[in-house]
């Protein structure tokens, strides 16, 4: 008896590492294995696969790496069909996740497979809509439009919250986890330019750029190096930010934003984070030349964000592409600085109305049940 789980970047890996842990104490006693990278090796995952491999972002990125993909795809699905895991949970990476599901049920593989935080098939790539409905048992989608849109298309879904729900609940004790100096200084400004390779080698030269400038202000710019990032890129980054003799910082992003007064920071869950802690937030996202082609003839909203989506208003600023400049960034982020009180109260109330949407608490173990088949 086992639960395989498949995440390859970040998010997915707390949301396995999450459900690992909750299926433990739940009292799953069997074998819980298969590719994450560290959270999900510290929840007890027995991981036979590094996640860093799925570390990609971007169309061209994807396709750069196919063979690779496809040798891993090969391994992964001969040892599931070997072992016979009564579940199979997969965790974003549609490219590769999508893939491995089609290739397990060719294989005639009869457990059930569940997908956390499925792709945004109601912004771009509608397609793959059918191609999840075909293999995937049930989706547990992150957000109630994203759920609405899954079941109007046909995919078995299941929502009842967001996991940050719980996990954000306290903001005081998130910023505990850092440094005191960091904790106390009021002037202190977050910048997390993502947990991909490809992310921080497309955004952190523009981001020291505007920390430069913020640092010349008096502020303090603190820069995250997420836990998730591969080690080869950590090192990158480690030596070129204290080149810079820049503040750096190692643990859980989050922390980093409860305690700062903004931050910058690549789009994605991070997002979310700022908006469940308050926290303001500028978006920031550069892709290659092809991925930035195809995702402006794809993408089928006016916003990238989440919060911003859930809102259908910018509540952060996204600066996309040749628009992610040293000095956009510094304007947005001194647009907040030294704004006024109504301005900043009317942002916040709108953060306090988008976590509203979020739905109810006890996500984790709801999920584990329905992979457990308790229900």
């Amino acid at each position: 008896m086992s639960i395989f789980l498949s995440s390859g970047e970040a998010s997915g890996d707390h949301y396995t590492a999450s459900v690992a842990k909750t299926l433990r104490k739940m009292g799953y006693e069997g074998d819980i294995w298969g590719m994450g990278g560290k959270e999900p090796k510290e929840a007890g995952v027995r991981v036979e696969w590094p996640g860093e491999e799925l570390q990609l972002f971007g169309i061209a990125e994807v396709l750069s790496s196919v063979p690779t993909l496809f040798r891993l795809l090969n391994e992964m699905t001969d040892r599931i069909m070997q072992r016979g895991p009564q579940s199979v949970v997969i965790a974003d990476s549609p490219d590769f996740n999508i893939r491995l599901a089609q290739k397990l049920r060719s294989k005639g593989y009869k457990g059930r497979v569940f997908y956390i935080s499925p792709p945004s098939v109601w912004a771009w790539r509608s397609g793959r809509v059918k191609k999840i409905a075909a293999v995937v048992d049930e989706c547990f989608p992150l957000f109630r439009f994203e759920h609405e849109f899954l079941l109007k298309s046909g995919c078995s879904s299941y929502w009842t919250g967001h996991p940050m729900i719980e996990e954000f609940s306290d903001k005081e004790a998130l910023a505990a986890n850092l440094p005191e100096s960091y904790r106390d200084d009021r002037m202190l400004i977050g910048f997390l330019p993502g947990s991909r390779g490809v992310e921080v080698r497309n955004l952190l030269p523009v981001m020291e750029k505007a920390a430069s400038g913020l640092r010349a202000m008096g502020w303090r710019p603190v820069f995250s190096i997420a836990p998730g990032l591969h080690e080869r890129e950590k090192m990158k980054m480690t030596e070129r930010l204290q080149a810079g003799n820049f503040d750096v910082y190692t643990g859980q992003g989050r922390d980093l934003l409860a305690a700062s007064c903004c931050s910058v920071a690549a789009s994605g869950t991070v997002a979310v984070e700022a908006m469940m802690l308050g926290s303001y937030m500028v978006a920031a996202y550069r892709l290659s030349p092809l991925s930035a082609f195809l995702a402006r003839r794809l993408v089928k909203t006016p916003y990238y964000t989440i919060p911003n989506i859930l809102l259908d208003m910018e509540l952060f600023p996204e600066l996309m592409q040749e628009e992610a400049t040293e000095e956009n960034i510094l304007k947005e982020v001194l647009r907040w600085l030294n704004g006024d009180d109504k301005t900043k109260k009317y942002i916040s109330q709108k953060m306090d109305l988008a976590r509203k949407m979020l739905g109810e608490t006890g996500v984790y173990e709801l999920w584990a049940r329905r992979i457990m088949g308790a229900v």
